[in-house]
């Protein structure tokens, strides 16, 4: 019997929480002048409802559906994910503000069946698509923002993450929290689902960090819980922890990306003051989103630390694929466990292939220390050689953020290229920030090459949006070509 049948214990059994949560409060959906709750007891009904009109397409085509999901951060959305899921149909949540054309054309290569936004269903195409029993979700990773490369989910994988995840949070049903980041995003589809899983409150709303209107809510609201990606806490931090209404607050976490140690120990120190507690974790879209995390205690001492697999296995491999047992000596991430994904789905066809992949190579150069915390140093693919030289683009970064300069870097073979965020004082120092790399690196300055940005740009999954970085490089090299 699948997980799918069964379904006895997974967060999407809404029969199980509706018995287990009753009458407490599931969502609670926040727009503008207009709150709308929906208990557990409620939200089973829904999903009931849901179910039987997706039913009736499934009798139509006659097939396993493929289902895109507009990631609105409402409850209808969330009623349709959960009943495509017990349904055992094929979930792929896709932004809300996605351009139509790029839509279209996802759409057309892999054949999607229907198109669902806040509730209302539109049929794309009747063609039954060749779908896996075990394909649960597809999610695009935030590198492939310009290819249709997808990550192929199992239903096992998404309920043993949220399992693990929710033992290694302590989550409950007091465990209020409130979306701050996109369904589409994994880390955000994961906060969703072990919330649900704990019988929590689930504040949906689309309002900024940056809005009065989401402040109001921690006003309003005994929320206990926080997340964000990196980018979140710089904000955080920039609006000032002390000044923010916290009243209720347990913990706060931050994955999806490396938060400084510097913000690691800011954010930490403001947590222990407030007695709450501050989860570093770290994970992957290709592992359903989260894989370890760093016991709270140890956040003031091991500020770099991603902690230890929440669930699996993790090690660490030489560039031969030898395990390296030294503490402190760096290799490639590797990971293994039950919320490793299927796969990867290029072509319509890939969607048929059942799990391929075992073993996670994450791309990411790490070191073990002598309790087992794991530390990212770098990423295989941020490294490039100049002159012969392995260059870290990570840590030139990090050499510039010691400085207190705030400079992004990407770069190809004999190339650097850097961003230097626009400020009066940064400005006034990109002569000497220039020189400053090339001492560092004992390179000449043709190896490197700088242009300044008035902000850095972001994905909405908090992460740098690095073709949108590589396109202001080119109109800034335009503009300096016609100023000539």
């Amino acid at each position: 019997m699948s997980l799918v049948e069964q379904g006895e214990l997974t967060f999407w059994n809404t029969s199980r929480l509706a018995k287990c949560y009753g009458n407490h409060i599931a969502f609670i959906e926040n727009e503008v002048e207009n709150v709308r709750t929906v208990s557990y007891q409620e939200l089973e009904h829904l999903v009931i409802e849901a179910k039987q009109k997706l039913s009736s397409y499934h009798s139509e085509l006659n097939n396993k559906l493929l289902i895109m999901l507009v990631a609105n951060n409402s409850i209808e959305s969330v009623v349709y994910y959960l009943a495509a899921l017990q349904l055992g149909q094929s979930i792929w949540w896709v932004e809300k503000d996605s351009e139509k054309e790029r839509l279209h054309s996802l759409q057309t290569h892999y054949g999607v069946n229907l198109l669902i936004n806040n509730g209302k269903i539109q049929v794309l195409d009747s063609t039954p698509v060749a779908l896996h029993d075990d394909l649960a979700l597809l999610i695009t990773t935030s590198g492939s923002t310009g290819s249709p490369t997808l990550v192929k989910l199992s239903y096992q994988n998404i309920h043993s993450n949220c399992v693990a995840i929710g033992k290694a949070l302590t989550l409950t049903a007091s465990d209020m929290t409130v979306t701050t980041l996109p369904l589409q995003y994994s880390f955000g589809l994961s906060i969703l689902n072990t919330h649900l899983n704990a019988g929590s409150t689930i504040i949906l709303t689309d309002a900024s960090l940056m809005s009065r209107d989401f402040w109001s809510l921690f006003k309003a609201y005994p929320i206990k819980c926080l997340y964000g990606v990196p980018y979140t806490f710089e904000m955080l931090l920039k609006l000032s922890l002390p000044r923010l209404p916290f009243k209720s607050l347990r913990f706060m976490a931050v994955a999806g990306g490396k938060l400084s140690a510097d913000k690691v120990t800011l954010v930490n120190d403001y947590c222990l003051s407030k007695n709450c507690e501050f989860y570093v974790m770290y994970g992957q879209t290709e592992a359903s989103a989260r894989m370890t995390v760093l016991a709270p205690e140890k956040a003031k001492i091991k500020p770099m630390s991603i902690g230890q697999p929440i669930a699996g296995k993790l090690w660490l491999e030489d560039g031969q694929g030898n395990v390296i047992e030294q503490t402190d000596s760096k290799g490639e991430l590797c990971y293994q466990g039950d919320n490793v994904m299927m796969g990867i789905a290029q072509e319509k066809a890939d969607l048929l292939l059942p799990a391929h992949t075992s073993v996670l190579k994450t791309g990411d150069v790490g070191i073990v220390d002598k309790e087992g915390d794991y530390q990212i140093v770098g990423r295989l693919k941020r490294m490039i050689k100049v002159l012969g030289h392995r260059i870290n683009l990570d840590e030139i970064e990090r050499f510039f953020s010691d400085k207190s300069q705030s400079v992004i870097c990407t770069g190809e073979d004999d190339m650097i290229f850097c961003y230097l965020i626009n400020s009066l004082q940064n400005k006034l120092q990109l002569s000497k920030c220039q020189q400053s790399l090339n001492n560092h690196l004992s390179v000449h300055s043709n190896y490197s090459q700088w242009t300044v940005i008035e902000e850095i740009p972001y994905l909405s999954s908090g992460k740098i949006n690095y073709p949108r970085l590589k396109q202001l490089r080119f109109e800034s090299d335009a503009s300096q070509k016609e100023q000539k």
